[in-house]
Formats: C-alpha cells, structure tokens, sequence
C-alpha cells in the first residue's frame, strides 16, 4: 500500500465506498437512504455475498430502529457497505477510517480480517488522529483481546466456546474419546487448542486432532484414521460449506456417533434440504430466538416482517454492535473519539447493554465479557 501520503489514501478510500443511494431497494429489504446530513454506521460485509447479507440486515435494522427513536437535533444515521466482494480488508478499513461521515464500523466478520483490519482503524500510521472504533460481530479468535483499543467483539471467543462444547461432551453426552478435524486456518488452529485444553480438563482424551484444507481433503482418509482410535464423539472446528462431504465420508465410516461442531456450523439450518442431512449434528451457537425477552422478540419480528426470514446469529450480533454505536453517537455526538470512549465504558462504569444476544459488557481488552453459547441440535 502507498503509504508515502494520507491524500493518496483517502482518494482510494471514496473508491472503496458504495454511495447508499445506489443500494436502495437492493436486498431482501432494501437499505434505508442516507443524507447530506446523515452519519454513518459502516459494515465490514458486501451486501452482495448471501453469507454476509445477514450482517448488513442486522444493521440496517438498527438504523432504522435509531431514526425511529431520534431526538430532535441528532442527525440521522445511515449505513455505509464496501463497494464489493474484491476488495481486500484493508483497503475497505482504510475507505471507512477515512470517511469523516462514518462513526463507527461493524466488523470485520472474521478473526483474520479484523487482525488486519485493526491498526488501520485505530490509525497507527497517523497517530491515532483519524481513528474510529469497530466492534466485531464474528473474530472469536483469542488473539483479538487487546489488539487496539479501538477494536472491540460483541461475540464469546473461542475459548468460551471450546468450553461450553468440552462441558457438553463430557458432562452432558459422557463422551471422553473425541476425534477433533478442524479447518487449517487460524480459526480452526486456535479453536482446537482452545478445546482440547478444556476437554482434557475435563478428564477427556483427544485421540486424533487432523487438520483439514476446505475442498481438497480426502475424508475417507480421514475417517478411517479415526476409525482405529476407537473415539466416541467427533468434534469438527469448521465451516457448514464443506460439512456434508465431511461427514457423509466420516459417518460411512463411524456410523452414528455424536458429532458437535462449532458456530460456523449454524448456517446449515438456512436450508431445508441440508437439515435433513445433518439431523442429529450439534453445533455451539451464540444466539437463540426462543431465549430472547421482549427487545429480542420485537427484533426477531421486525426481521421477519422486513426480509422475509429468520434472523440468524450474523444478523442479531451485528444489530447489537450497531446499536451500541449508535446510542454511543447518540449521546455523545459523532466524536470519535468520545464515541470509542462511550462503547469502551459499556458495563465498566455505565450499565450493560441489553442486546438481543444476552447483556453485553466489554473488558478492558475489548472482549464481551460472559456471553452465552448454545448447544443447538439440528432437527429437520
């Protein structure tokens, strides 16, 4: 990247920003139309992608539940997008950091890319001086604690969720002979430490833990390795797009043995067909609609009513983050520094926020302190 100029950057950032009226009437739903006078929440996901369309929805219904509820006086907000799916986290960081129109950014969707992400927007190359705070919906990876002190996660980590899926298996199934495949990236490395770690606490024994690349692993291989270590419940750290083959190979081989994958695994319930061929499977969630109290029941209904389906975990976090930076904004103004100041402070000297995924209140490393996680069957 060009780093000899700031104007350089900035030119580059216009291009990386999709203006709002070109997206209405676009999606499910459509997104609302900013002004002149409008600030802006911005979302790390291309409303293009159907895998994060459900975060750009989250905050759009923040947005309009914030307009809704405006004081007089306060400016309206609006939502900012990267322009497309290409371009790459930084280049979409930098595009948000350096729109003076933007207060704050929901995401980045991943660990990997808000890591990259994060000291474009606490602005370490500048000083700090164009900062803007983000807060993830989707980085779970422990790595994120304390990156920036800008940068925050409204989501458990890995290590809340390696806990919860240990407990489940040990206590709950009396399961203490797992097999552990996990995708080899650095989501699918730090969950499988954080997991066997906990399940050993627990008394059990990780017989085989084989790394996976996504698409060209062979899994009958894999599946007769485990085979041999007699193991009795299967833990997969990966992704629901390459599950079925995955374990159309792997129970071939097992039979039915549990098998208990982690929050990437929750998009197999969009589509009937695929619950069909995953019933049985559990999977960690960081979001339930049928725990939800009266705010979360109201969202849940206005996403249904707005885009014709149910709000999944992707759209319920991203709806908390912009929420907190919106009565951020609201209170203190589109200061960025004193909106940062306002989300660091939720639940260390001002009340936890009342999120339709559980009360969320940050450390001072930027982590959601004690949000739930779920263990959810699968059930056509």
């Amino acid at each position: 990247m060009n780093t000899s100029g700031r104007g350089a950057v900035r030119a580059a950032g216009r291009l990386g920003l999709c203006g709002l009226a070109s997206l209405a009437g676009c999606g499910r739903g459509g997104l609302s139309v900013g002004d002149g006078d409008s600030i802006y929440i911005a979302v790390a996901a291309s409303q293009a992608s159907g895998s994060n369309r459900a975060y750009v929805e989250g905050v759009q219904l923040a947005v309009d539940r914030l307009n809704r509820a405006r004081p007089t006086g306060v400016r309206p907000f609006g939502v900012r997008v990267p322009a497309g799916a290409a371009a790459s986290q930084v280049a979409i960081a930098t595009a948000f950091r350096d729109d003076p129109a933007v207060i704050g950014v929901v995401g980045h969707t991943g660990s990997a890319q808000t890591l990259e992400a994060a000291p474009i927007y606490g602005d370490v190359a500048g000083g700090g001086r164009h900062a803007v705070v983000a807060i993830s919906p989707g980085a779970t990876n422990p790595a994120l604690s304390g990156v920036s002190p800008w940068v925050f996660r409204d989501c458990p980590t890995d290590e809340n969720m390696a806990a919860t899926m240990a407990a489940f298996t040990a206590d709950t199934l009396g399961k203490h002979r797992v097999g552990l495949i996990y995708r080899n990236d650095l989501f699918g490395r730090g969950f499988q430490r954080a997991f066997a770690a906990a399940f050993r606490a627990r008394g059990g024994v990780v017989v085989e833990h084989d790394p996976y690349l996504a698409g060209i692993t062979a899994y009958d291989a894999y599946a007769r390795r485990l085979a041999r270590g007699a193991i009795d419940a299967l833990i997969i750290g990966g992704g629901a797009a390459e599950a079925g083959p995955m374990l159309r190979a792997l129970r071939g081989t097992l039979g039915d043995i549990p098998v208990i994958g982690t929050d990437d695994m929750a998009s197999i319930e969009s589509d009937s067909a695929r619950t069909r061929e995953f019933r049985g499977v559990r999977y960690a969630a960081f979001y339930r609609p049928d725990t939800a109290g009266a705010a979360a029941r109201e969202f849940v209904s206005e996403y249904r009513r707005r885009f014709g389906a149910e709000p999944d975990t992707r759209a319920a976090l991203a709806y908390d983050a912009a929420m907190i930076i919106g009565l951020a904004a609201r209170d203190v103004g589109p200061d960025r520094r004193k909106v940062r100041d306002w989300v660091a402070s939720v639940g260390r000297g001002r009340p936890a926020h009342p999120g339709v995924t559980g009360e969320i209140r940050f450390s001072d490393r930027g982590d959601a302190v004690s949000k739930p996680v779920f263990i959810t069957e699968v059930k056509p």
